[in-house]
């Protein structure tokens, strides 16, 4: 079942839309947690931008009966603007901007939101829930702009994220700055989870390649660096909600089991 709040996040002075995806069946159970960024594409395609979800609640429910993991699916809707999603997933400059609009860019609003976060929107759903507040059963998912701060967020707060699922991540639009800040924030005690379609395309201006090749070259720092890291490739997979929804089952088998391969 699905319930709704609206909480005041102090910092970023709005407030935010929040779904949780909760087992009807929920009694003595503590619940390890999955952050949704996008939230309003997670749950209901009635929500979603686009029409389309990633219908994420029966992958959960799925993860209960199959696999016996208890989770709480928490969906953080985001600015819904494309500036306003732009500023508030956006931790760095961006350079490769595709439009004039996003050199309206400030910076303040993604400080303000994540420390938000943490600060606020965690301890707000554990207040509420009964999970296991730690950050070693919590995760967060974020696909394209959202997938840059999901990885910010795990590597920037040492108590935040242990499980990252970063799907269609775009370091291109600010590669330079990106490798700076995990240079300076690497934590070897992630996993993290990549995924990339070969066929995605966000923006008509980026060559039809640079999500996969963006994304190999992540795969290969994060293993460089020693930290724990997957890679999905999907041949066919487009820049949509349909088809990061299909992979989503591979992350919470990577968050619990080691010993899912995926060959390039």
């Amino acid at each position: 079942m699905l319930e709704y709040y609206r909480l005041y996040l102090p910092k970023s002075k709005r407030e935010v839309k929040i779904e949780v995806s909760v087992p009807r069946n929920r009694d003595n159970v503590t619940f390890d947690t999955i952050y949704f960024l996008d939230g309003q594409n997670a749950f209901k395609d009635s929500h979603a931008s686009f029409g389309r979800s990633l219908r994420a609640a029966k992958i959960l429910g799925l993860a209960a009966k199959e696999m016996g993991k208890r989770i709480l699916g928490v969906a953080i809707y985001n600015s819904e603007s494309d500036l306003g999603r732009i500023n508030e997933y956006s931790p760095f400059k961006i350079i490769n901007v595709a439009s004039n609009e996003w050199k309206k860019q400030d910076l303040k609003v993604c400080k303000n939101y994540c420390d938000d976060f943490i600060n606020t929107i965690i301890p707000f759903i554990e207040k509420k829930y009964k999970t296991y507040n730690s950050y070693s059963h919590r995760a967060i998912f974020g696909s394209s702009l959202a997938a840059i701060t999901a990885v910010y967020m795990s590597f920037l707060y040492p108590d935040s994220f242990k499980y990252v699922a970063s799907f269609s991540t775009p370091v291109f639009l600010y590669s330079k700055e990106f490798y700076s800040f995990l240079d300076k924030n690497k934590k070897e005690d992630r996993k993290i989870f990549l995924y990339v379609g070969k066929e995605e395309q966000s923006d008509d201006i980026y060559d039809k390649f640079i999500y996969y090749n963006s994304s190999l070259e992540l795969y290969n720092y994060f293993k460089k660096n020693h930290i724990n890291t997957r890679l999905c490739i999907d041949p066919k997979g487009v820049h949509n909600e349909e088809t990061w929804g299909n992979h989503i089952q591979d992350f919470i088998n990577y968050m619990y089991y080691d010993d899912i391969l995926y060959t390039l």
